[in-house]
């Protein structure tokens, strides 16, 4: 696949989706419940899968349990990397 400006070094912006993906791993059969409290604190609505939905729960699952911060935090280090990887991107491009 030809990189792309939203794909730099075929790096994935985390999605709404990875975000719940991540939180129902670590909290098993639990992470339902889980989930339906994160979109509740957060104020996003089931099925928002929003750039803005996605920083908001992460936002929000940092206030959780120290499990679920630390998810959180690999989100935020995804995002970071995702945005600075295609601002260089960008310039060795230009």
């Amino acid at each position: 696949m030809p990189e792309t400006d939203s794909r730099p070094y075929g790096l994935q912006r985390p999605t709404v989706q990875d975000a719940r993906d991540a939180l129902h791993r670590v909290h098993g059969p639990g992470g339902p419940a889980v989930w339906a409290g994160l979109l509740t604190a957060a104020g996003i609505k089931a099925g928002d899968t929003s750039d803005s939905a996605v920083l908001h729960i992460v936002e929000a699952m940092a206030q959780l349990d120290p499990v679920s911060r630390l998810c959180a935090q690999a989100l935020r280090i995804r995002l970071s990397s995702h945005t600075h990887l295609g601002a260089a991107h960008t310039l060795t491009r230009s």
